[in-house]
């Protein structure tokens, strides 16, 4: 059983919904609010946090390119180096100064760990900053050529260069070593190594954020380097972090920016419990309100309330009496209902006065009561005068009119022949057509097999008031009512049409929905009664119709009963 929600709990709940609203409204723009506040600070931050990065890596590899280039354009060196690729002079002596001049370069500028000449010729001179060497090293004399189309290549590392027990990373940068007397005449390739600390360095952008250089999708440079060589989507964390990528366009490598999250999380879960927060106060507060505020009101409707219980038990003596303060609706009601129970109390009595005179009443009406054949002997008497006095069309009508009443009062509710109902409408059209002022033609198509059949009295009658009444109002021209019946599976399909103004389709649609009750067609509704109450499910009726054109009723009864004689 569901329980029923008192006053006191509807009106609390309007006045929370009230409370609320505007609250969750509020709550849900801030939110929109500070989160596209705090989406454009992290990407603003972003932004310049990859702009600064790309900005230092240019001046880096600017620093080291501008290095390479000069070792590239220097004379001692260019002659040096051709000098070891003709074979010229001492071989043993050029190669001395070649060394003795990448190893001066490599001390001279901190970040170079080392240089490689790779010889036209097959040979190679380099000098190890790491193991302070130009004979002997691990690494300096089997560094893969880059490919080079135009000034410098860059080249990184994830292979690590192990140098006094320590790993270290490098980053390359190439260039061709030409004849610059004659351009078209390659030496050789320069290969500067440096070391993988000066990249970091300068993707290095604050605290709260890390940079990666990326060669496609494997680490180059990071700020932890045993990443450095790893596939970077394995190293991402994109519920923690947010990344941010661009290529440089000097290196053609990707620079990837890792900004945490956890601060802009941190702001938007404040900024919830804050809300969460307001909404609990709200809340409490306007119970706190509500009970305040409402709680006379609703001790004067408990009053009426326990009055209407009196009331319902019969105490007529009960009075409402609501308290001084209450506003002028609370008071007009409790006067309302003072004078509703003296109203109710007085119209009892008049109901038991009226049930002793109706008994009375009803005696005197059947000790009053008027045998029906003194109401035929009247008709007839006064049919003989309308015929004394010539008046053949007023005989004809009350002669019909004592047919019709002997016909409806003997045996009322009973069953007749259709073909014994047929007569009796006849006779009631006659009466009808002085009413209208005018005459009606009466088609009739009902087999002589038919005519027998039993039907209940005066269920047709209502079809044919409403086409007389409503039909046939104002209508110009002939007048025309059909009536046809034939014979279906187990049922007489019964059909009365007219030629009126038809019925508008809002009026059909009612009349053809079983439970609407019918202003204006109270014999239509009746014969639904009747129909339900004769036959039950086996019967039926429905309309339709065109708008100044006819209407037609369609009657379905059963025909279980016996045909006359």
């Amino acid at each position: 059983m569901i329980k029923e929600r008192t006053l006191r709990r509807k009106m609390t709940l309007g006045f929370l919904l009230a409370a609320l609203i505007p609250v969750s409204i509020f709550a849900v723009f801030s939110q929109i609010r500070l989160r596209s506040s705090l989406e454009d600070n992290i990407n603003g931050k972003i932004a310049s946090n990859m702009s600064n990065a790309d900005q230092c890596l240019e001046m880096v590899l600017d620093k080291y390119a501008t290095i390479l280039y000069d070792m590239c354009t220097d004379d001692t060196i260019i002659d040096t180096v051709e000098a070891l690729i003709k074979e010229q002079d001492d071989l043993d002596a050029n190669t001395s100064i070649l060394r003795h001049e990448l190893s001066h370069i490599c001390n001279r500028n901190p970040g170079i760990e080392g240089i490689t000449i790779y010889l036209e010729n097959g040979g190679v001179i380099f000098y190890d900053r790491l193991n302070s060497s130009s004979t002997d090293s691990i690494w300096a004399d089997q560094i893969h050529i880059p490919k080079i189309t135009k000034g410098e290549a860059y080249q990184g590392v994830t292979a690590p260069v192990t140098a006094n027990e320590k790993k270290n990373y490098l980053f390359r940068i190439a260039r061709k070593l030409v004849d610059y007397k004659n351009i078209h005449e390659q030496l050789g390739t320069v290969i500067v190594s440096i070391n993988e600390e000066q990249i970091k360095a300068a993707l290095v952008t604050g605290p709260d954020n890390q940079t990666y250089l990326l060669d496609n999708d494997i680490v180059i440079s990071a700020p932890n380097s045993t990443q450095i060589g790893k596939k970077f989507t394995r190293l991402q964390n994109t519920v923690e972090n947010k990344y941010t990528k661009a290529v440089n366009t000097k290196s053609g490598f990707i620079i990837c920016n890792e900004q945490p999250l956890e601060d802009y999380n941190k702001a938007i879960w404040e900024q919830v419990i804050f809300l969460f927060v307001i909404a609990a106060a709200s809340v409490i507060t306007m119970l706190l309100l509500i009970y305040s505020f409402t709680k006379p009101y609703l001790l004067a409707v408990d009053s009426l309330v326990d009055g209407m219980n009196e009331v319902e038990r019969g105490n007529f003596e009960i009075r409402v009496e609501p308290p001084e303060n209450m506003p002028v609706e609370i008071k007009r009601i409790g006067s309302g209902f003072n004078e509703m129970v003296v109203h109710i109390e007085s119209l009892i009595a008049q109901v038991k006065e009226a049930v002793v005179e109706q008994k009375n009443a009803e005696l005197s009406a059947l000790e009053a009561q008027i045998d029906p054949h003194f109401l035929y002997n009247t008709l007839d008497t006064i049919n003989w005068k309308a015929i004394e006095n010539e008046q053949y069309e007023i005989s004809g009508m009350v002669g019909a009119l004592a047919d019709i009443l002997r016909y409806t009062v003997k045996n009322a509710g009973g069953t007749t022949t259709i073909r014994q109902e047929l007569g009796w409408l006849k006779e009631y059209i006659m009466l009808q057509e002085a009413k209208l002022g005018k005459g009606v033609r009466v088609d009739e198509q009902v087999s002589e097999e038919i005519m027998g059949y039993q039907i209940h009295k005066l269920l047709l009658q209502p079809f044919i008031e409403n086409s007389m009444k409503h039909g046939f109002r104002g209508k110009d021209g002939e007048c025309r009512i059909g009536i046809s019946m034939r014979l279906g599976v187990g049922q007489i399909h019964i059909i009365i049409e007219d030629n009126g103004n038809g019925i508008e389709p809002d009026m059909l649609k009612k009349l053809n929905d079983q439970s609407q009750e019918m202003e204006g067609h109270v014999g239509i509704t009746n014969v639904r009664k009747r129909l339900k109450l004769y036959y039950g499910e086996e019967a039926d009726i429905y309309f339709e119709s065109q708008p100044g054109s006819y209407t037609r009723a369609h009657l379905f009864i059963p025909y279980r009963m016996e045909r006359e004689g």
